[in-house]
C-alpha cells in the first residue's frame, strides 16, 4: 500500500522542455510499481505517440527506353506540275504563203507561230526536255522557198509553260543543203541529212554546229534519220537496196570505223518505205509505206518484224507518224479531209481526231517529250 503522500504526479524532467511539440511523457516514479489498473489512466494522460503518416511517394513508373520527341513532319512536298505537252508542225499559213513552224496543245488549242519568218521553215524536231526545237530554214536563200536553195539547220529555244519561242540561231554552215534534224537522247548532238558530199548522207554535229562528222558513206541516198531513245542506233531511209527502205546502224561503231556496210535493212519491201520514228521505249518504229498502193502509217518491231498497218485509210495519204510520250497515241498528217491536216490516232481504239482544222497545208508534225 502506498503512503498517503505518495501522490502520483507526472512531473516532467528538465529535458521535457526540449522535447518537440509532441513530446513523449516520461514518468518520474517507478512506473513499474503502478498497479495494472492505473496503466490505462497513465496512457490516457500521456501524450500519445505520434501516429506515423506516410508521406505519399510519387508512384514509381517503370522507366522505358527514352522515346525521342516526335519530330514535326515537314510540309508535304508539292506534286510537280506536269510539263505541258505540245505538238509542233509545219504549216503553210505564213503571210508570204510560206511554211512556218507552229505549235499547239494536243487538243488543238494554244496555237502559236514559233518562227514568223518570211521564208520557209520546216521539219521541226524536239530536243530532249522539250525546251529546244531544231528545224530547217530557207531564210538564208534568195527565194526563201523549200527546194530553191540550200536549207540550213537552225535551233530555237522554247518555253513549255507559255508556248513561246526565242530567237533562232543557225547551226550548220554553207557546205551543202541540210534537212531533217534529229536529236541525240542527251541533247548534245544533232544528226541530219546533207548533200555536202555529193549525194545525200547522214551527218552528225554537236548542237552548236561544231564537231561535224559524216556517218553514212554509201553512193545511194541516205535520208530521214531518227536517233534511237538509248542513243546507240540511228534508223534512216536509204535507196541502197534499189528502192527506199528503212535501215538501221550502230552509231558509235560506224563513226569509229568509217564503214557503214554493217547497216541492216529493216523493211526490205518492194514498196517505198520511209520516215522512221522510234517509240519512246525503243522497241518499235513507225514508218510510211506505199506497199498497199497509197502511203499508210505502219508500225514494226525494232528488228523489222511484224509490220502492220495502223492508219488503214486506202483513199488518202498519211505520213510522218511520231509517238506521244506514253506510246499510246500517234500524231501524223493525212489528206483525208481534202488537204493535209494534223491528226491524232489512238492506237487502242483506232480513233482519229483532226486537231489542226485549217484550209492551209499542215504537215510534218512532232510530239514534244
Amino acid at each position: 500500500v502506498l503512503p498517503p503522500t505518495a501522490t502520483l504526479t507526472a512531473t516532467p524532467t528538465e529535458s521535457a522542455t526540449e522535447v518537440p511539440p509532441t513530446p513523449t511523457l516520461i514518468p518520474s516514479a517507478t512506473a513499474t510499481s503502478l498497479p495494472p489498473t492505473e496503466l490505462p489512466e497513465l496512457a490516457a494522460s500521456a501524450t500519445p505517440t505520434p501516429t506515423w503518416t506516410q508521406t505519399p511517394t510519387p508512384a514509381w513508373t517503370e522507366s522505358a527506353t527514352p522515346v525521342p520527341p516526335t519530330a514535326t513532319p515537314p510540309p508535304p512536298t508539292a506534286t510537280p506540275t506536269p510539263r505541258p505537252q505540245w505538238i509542233s508542225f509545219e504549216s503553210q499559213r505564213g503571210g508570204n504563203n510560206d511554211y512556218e513552224i507552229m505549235a499547239m496543245a494536243p487538243d488543238g488549242s494554244r496555237l502559236t507561230n514559233l518562227t514568223n519568218s518570211w521564208a520557209d521553215d520546216v521539219a521541226p524536231a524536239w530536243a530532249p526536255g522539250g525546251r529546244r526545237i531544231a528545224f530547217v530554214s530557207f531564210r538564208d536563200t534568195a527565194a526563201g522557198k523549200w527546194g530553191m536553195g540550200n536549207g540550213a539547220i537552225y535551233v530555237m529555244p522554247f518555253d513549255p509553260a507559255s508556248g513561246q519561242s526565242g530567237e533562232a540561231h543557225r547551226v550548220t554552215d554553207d557546205g551543202g543543203s541540210e534537212g531533217w534534224p534529229t536529236w541525240s537522247p542527251d541533247g548534245q548532238r544533232i544528226a541530219f541529212q546533207s548533200n555536202r558530199g555529193g549525194n545525200w548522207d547522214i551527218w552528225i554535229a554537236n548542237a552548236d554546229g561544231s564537231g561535224l562528222a559524216q556517218l553514212t558513206r554509201h553512193p545511194a541516198d541516205d535520208r530521214y534519220a531518227a536517233w534511237s531513245p538509248d542513243g546507240s542506233r540511228i534508223a534512216f531511209t536509204s535507196q541502197r537496196s534499189g528502192n527506199e527502205d528503212v535501215w538501221v546502224l550502230e552509231v558509235q561503231a560506224v563513226l569509229t570505223s568509217g564503214d557503214d556496210s554493217s547497216a541492216v535493212n529493216l523493211t526490205n519491201s518492194p514498196g517505198q518505205d520511209r520516215y522512221p520514228f522510234w517509240s519512246p521505249d525503243g522497241k518499235q518504229l513507225t514508218f510510211n509505206t506505199k506497199r498497199d498502193g497509197n502511203f499508210e502509217v505502219y508500225i514494226m518491231n525494232s528488228d523489222g518484224s511484224q509490220p502492220r498497218n495502223v492508219s488503214n485509210s486506202p483513199k488518202s495519204a498519211e505520213g510522218l507518224a511520231d509517238w506521244a510520250p506514253g506510246g499510246q497515241r500517234l500524231v501524223f498528217y493525212s489528206d483525208r479531209s481534202g488537204n493535209k491536216e494534223v491528226y491524232i490516232l489512238e492506237l487502242a481504239s483506232g480513233a482519229w481526231t483532226n486537231i489542226s482544222n485549217h484550209p492551209a497545208s499542215d504537215e510534218f508534225c512532232a510530239w514534244s517529250p
